[in-house]
């Protein structure tokens, strides 16, 4: 499928190759130059994924698949030592420290890619889906941006969104650019797009999600290839295809700046606690010890339940409870999970996960290991136990109880809020979550910031924080529910109408064909007998028989 998404793309676009895709995306001198490392200046990073190439790891007795990293500079030259080579290789339109490419050390974002799977084709591979993302939904009734480039990268598509300025990622612009993506996503994923039943199949993805480059190798064997299809984006012209809550309007008005950083030595004068505990012993942000059984358990529960549409998202909370569990505590983790570990056992996953496509479509590789991986982050550790069982339709029971029977827990909890009702003189049921309250305060100021949070709530800085994105992801998810539910609603009334216009056109039908008989059996009787009068006898009982089964049907209602 994906030739004929490239030849399609072919008759219509000028094809671009993958210097001057890149170079489009990273103007010149936009990246610091090979060994100049000049204050300001950043560079994008290449991973190339040798999976023919194994070394041996004495640690975990396997081997493991050999991967490289390539600093990409203004000179562009590791563009052609990636696609001269025969393996998978991903590049993320942003610039980055050092060859990490982490959210951590992400600095510029210089486009917004969304990748559409899943696509409606034919039953002569004819690219439905490709037709009506193009002449239906953005030319004819424009509700889905212009892409500056299209990329076909096998059996899908990347939509390229190149901003006009590239945009700093201070972690407030971060996190409003996630939501927007999402919500774009969900725009661009339309049901005569991708062959989808619901809008819980839509794969989102954030926006340091890595990509298949353009003139490399893709799933089905053929190479990538990119058509320029429009020019540079404003955030103002995106912004315009999503609903208000969505919109990335702080980011749209600090366009431009650059993303400035304290260095590890100036850092470890200024906050030396924070050095100790983050730098030098390792520790996650405001984290606590987890015993690695979680992540042990979470590794049986991919291997027991995982299901097409939600691998991604499985060895994606891998990662995040590998995080979860990577810190040592002499008491209740004494054995953490390291990353090595991780990319190991992820990497150990990729043949059940493959075995469960059902789907020419819809391979599971190690691209997806590799996009996986990226959420071993400290960022990720808060995520909402829903959002888990929502994005990977595994449930994971909850347990408030410290071991305790049920009954026994419950007794505990009635005479603690006894207690605590004696001492305050009122009662504290029914008391508000701290992230209620979170929840209830973003309902009514969308457009709000967490500085006007914490004043209108009283709540700190490192409990908002605590509870920000993750009410942002209840929020995310309740919204795809209503959309769903709002788009079962509308198609059950669609269903309606036309249900009430077909029995419209059915009477209509049976009164023109009794009428049309009526005729037929006068010219009948007067015709005298002969071939002719047989011919038209026949053509009588035939209409007969039609009229018949039009008023069982009527009959029927």
């Amino acid at each position: 499928m994906g030739n004929v998404l490239s030849a399609w793309l072919a008759e219509r676009f000028p094809e671009v190759t993958a210097r001057d895709f890149y170079r489009y995306i990273f103007p010149a001198g936009e990246l610091d130059t090979k060994g100049a490392m000049t204050k300001g200046k950043y560079t994008g990073v290449i991973c190339r994924i040798a999976t023919d190439k194994k070394h041996w790891d004495e640690k975990k007795h396997r081997y493991k698949t050999k991967v490289y990293r390539y600093t990409l500079t203004d000179e562009l030259d590791a563009i052609d030592e990636a696609t001269a080579s025969d393996d998978f290789c991903i590049c993320r339109p942003l610039s980055y420290v050092g060859k990490q490419a982490t959210a951590d050390h992400a600095r510029m974002l210089y486009a917004i890619a969304v990748d559409v799977d899943k696509l409606r084709f034919g039953d002569m591979g004819e690219p439905y889906g490709l037709i009506n993302l193009w002449k239906n939904h953005i030319q004819k009734v424009k509700r889905i941006p212009k892409p500056t480039f299209i990329v076909s990268s096998g059996t899908g598509l990347h939509l390229y969104y190149v901003i006009d300025k590239p945009i700093a990622l201070y972690a407030d612009a971060a996190f409003e650019l996630q939501e927007f993506k999402r919500a774009l996503t969900r725009v661009i994923w339309h049901d005569t797009i991708v062959d989808i039943k619901s809008v819980l199949d839509i794969q989102q993805e954030g926006i340091y999600q890595g990509f298949r480059m353009p003139g490399t190798v893709t799933k089905n064997g053929d190479r990538a290839r990119a058509f320029q299809t429009g020019k540079r984006v404003t955030m103002e012209y995106l912004n315009g295809f999503v609903e208000g809550f969505y919109k990335a309007r702080k980011t749209a008005e600090r366009q431009g700046r650059r993303k400035t950083h304290t260095k590890l030595a100036e850092a470890a004068e200024k906050y030396p606690e924070w050095y100790e505990r983050r730098i030098v012993r390792g520790e996650p942000r405001g984290a606590w010890a987890v015993n690695r059984r979680l992540y042990d358990w979470w590794k049986e529960q991919i291997i027991k339940g995982a299901t097409v549409g939600h691998r991604y998202y499985c060895c994606m909370m891998l990662a995040v409870y590998a995080r979860k569990c990577g810190q040592y505590d002499a008491k209740h983790n004494p054995n953490p999970v390291t990353q090595e570990e991780l990319e190991a056992d992820c990497i150990g996953l990729l043949d059940h996960m493959e075995g469960l496509t059902d789907d020419e479509k819809n391979h599971f590789g190690m691209d997806d290991i590799q996009d996986a991986l990226e959420a071993y982050e400290d960022k990720w550790v808060t995520y909402p136990r829903a959002a888990i069982e929502y994005r990977t339709a595994i449930a994971i029971p909850a347990n408030k109880r410290n071991g305790r029977k049920q009954d026994l827990h419950l007794k505990i909890a009635r005479n603690t809020l006894a207690v605590l009702n004696e001492e305050s003189g009122e009662a504290k049921q029914g008391r508000k979550s701290k992230l209620d309250i979170v929840r209830s305060w973003r309902a009514t100021h969308p457009d709000g910031r967490k500085v006007d949070c914490i004043r209108d709530t009283g709540l700190s800085r490192r409990t908002l924080d605590k509870h920000w994105e993750a009410a942002a992801e209840l929020e995310a998810i309740e919204t795809a529910a209503q959309a769903e539910e709002r788009e079962r609603r509308e198609k059950l009334e669609a269903t309606g109408r036309e249900v009430r216009r077909l029995s419209r056109q059915l009477r209509e039908n049976l009164a023109e064909g009794e009428a049309a008989l009526e005729r037929m059996a006068e010219i009948l009787e007067a015709m005298p007998e002969g071939e002719k009068k047989e011919k038209y006898r026949a053509e009588y009982v035939e209409t007969a028989a039609e009229v018949a089964a039009i008023r069982e049907l009527v009959n029927r209602e």
